[in-house]
């Protein structure tokens, strides 16, 4: 195979994984549930480990500057959500929808945590639309990913 060929092949595959984790079921050890979103923000749990998770959501472009904050806030009260996650991201203003992800971090085990997410420019405008709360629960400490 050339190296082309290759180089074209490896990029092939990285699209494909890219989707397959934003568009595939939530991920073993992950559930969630959540009332009617709001825009068109449809949060996903990609992954969720013991002490850590990581959400994404993918909305058309919201246009602005170039640098965005995807945000998740997030607490064990829906009602209460205290802590908030946040990460920088380039918008592509020749595309169409933007992906958004965060790595939420210092999480309990086995702890059902509430989340809403959105997004804000680089300026501090708030992005349009903030989803509905939703759930996932972290593992137990001794749970594996095939459990």
């Amino acid at each position: 195979m050339t190296s082309i060929k290759q180089d074209q092949l490896k990029v092939s595959i990285i699209i494909v994984a890219v989707s397959v984790l934003l568009l595939s079921p939530r991920s073993v050890g992950a559930s969630e549930t959540s009332a009617s979103t709001q825009g068109d923000l449809s949060p996903i749990i990609e992954s969720v480990f013991d002490t850590f998770a990581f959400i994404g959501w993918v909305t058309s472009n919201p246009g602005g500057t170039l640098l965005h904050y995807a945000i998740v806030q997030y607490g064990t009260d829906p009602d209460h959500l205290d802590r908030t996650a946040k990460s920088p991201t380039r918008i592509n203003p020749a595309h169409g929808e933007m992906i958004f992800r965060v790595r939420v971090n210092d999480l309990q085990p086995g702890t059902t945590y509430y989340y809403r997410v959105s997004s804000q420019q680089a300026n501090g405008a708030a992005d349009p639309g903030t989803s509905a709360i939703h759930k996932f629960r972290t593992r137990a400490v001794n749970q594996t990913a095939s459990q």
